[in-house]
């Protein structure tokens, strides 16, 4: 989705509400920091003991916090905002971009470790770098909706175990 669609918000709460089921969740906070996700976490009443934060943005030290982690889930926010220090480019570039999500997906099935990657679109909507992006994830979600109105509308552009015919009308508020 576009910056302020509520990606972030949205994946949040999935994140609580996964805590609240039982699994532990490790939240990657690339792009804010843990402080302002914790404060949009009190809001939205979705602190919970098994729902771990950690501000990161290289991949070696994400790695690391899985591990003393132990998480069932990850999250990592935003796939633009990681890089990997073996990589020669900058951060968000599409060698970047490609080559972390790849390490991810590596690592997410040699742990069975279920892994949401969020990222950004440009404003032509194109997937903020490689289409390859696309290529190495099971689904691809859109949230999309102007930032000065309350409705978004969730999408599935590509899911590779069933349909994408569905979609998710979100309305933001208060509560």
């Amino acid at each position: 989705g576009a910056p302020g669609t509520g990606k972030s918000t949205l994946v949040l709460q999935a994140a609580a509400g996964l805590a609240r089921s039982g699994s532990t969740v490790l939240y990657v906070c690339a792009e804010e920091s843990p402080t302002q996700v914790r404060d949009r976490a009190r809001r939205l009443g979705a602190l919970h003991d098994r729902l771990w934060l950690v501000g990161e943005s290289l991949v070696p030290r994400v790695l690391e916090a899985v591990e003393q982690v132990g998480p069932t889930v990850l999250v990592v926010d935003s796939a633009q905002s990681v890089a990997d220090p073996d990589v020669g480019s900058t951060p968000g570039s599409a060698t970047q971009v490609r080559e972390v999500a790849q390490r991810l997906v590596r690592e997410a099935k040699a742990r069975d470790l279920a892994t949401v990657i969020v990222g950004h679109v440009t404003k032509d909507g194109a997937l903020a770098g490689p289409r390859a992006l696309e290529h190495v994830v099971d689904t691809v979600l859109e949230l999309d909706g102007d930032r000065h109105h309350a409705l978004r509308v969730l999408r599935a552009l590509k899911h590779r175990f069933g349909s994408t015919a569905e979609l998710g009308l979100f309305q933001l508020g208060a509560e």
